[in-house]
């Protein structure tokens, strides 16, 4: 997986090890944080649960200064992961960021290394969705040329909407 940068802070996207599941969950947790869902509300627990997402996904991380610092989980053909895929589709789920980390390439590493996934696996077209308030997310797919895709929004909960994204490979 890549290497971004070349200066003294490069992001390194690897495949996320057993040992690290517990802080990718509290990462997600922190990234997903400020979106205000209810503390009861289960997805807090699915956000928690790498190791579960690992069955039947990969999860990956990019690490920064020797610290996960963000994951992306890949939803490939045959994941249980897949929301809202279709055929000949890759898609990607749990993008996060560490909040104290934003601003360092992290996302866009993150991002560069699903598309190069999909591209290298010969996947038509790559889609994800992201909640409706993550702009600065949305600025992040938008620039790599990601097109929203209004066909596909929804919402998996009260209070949770979700905006479809596509991106033709």
């Amino acid at each position: 997986m890549p290497s971004l940068g070349p200066g003294p802070h490069p992001v390194v996207v690897r495949a996320a090890r057993p040992q690290e599941f517990a802080e990718i969950g509290r990462l997600l947790v922190a990234a997903y944080g400020p979106g205000g869902m209810p503390p009861d509300e289960p997805y807090w627990e699915a956000l928690r649960d790498t190791a579960a997402r690992e069955r039947d996904a990969e999860v990956w991380v990019a690490e920064v200064d020797g610290r996960v610092g963000g994951t992306v989980t890949w939803a490939g053909h045959g994941s249980g992961q897949r929301e809202i895929a279709q055929e000949g589709e890759a898609e990607f789920r749990m993008l996060g960021v560490d909040p104290e980390l934003q601003g360092r390439g992290i996302g866009r590493a993150l991002v560069e290394a699903v598309i190069g996934r999909a591209r290298q696996d010969n996947y038509a077209a790559l889609v994800m969705c992201s909640d409706a308030w993550m702009a600065s997310a949305h600025r992040l797919y938008e620039g790599a040329g990601f097109v929203r895709l209004p066909d596909r929004d929804w919402s998996p909960v009260p209070g949770v909407d979700l905006i479809a994204y596509r991106l033709s490979l």
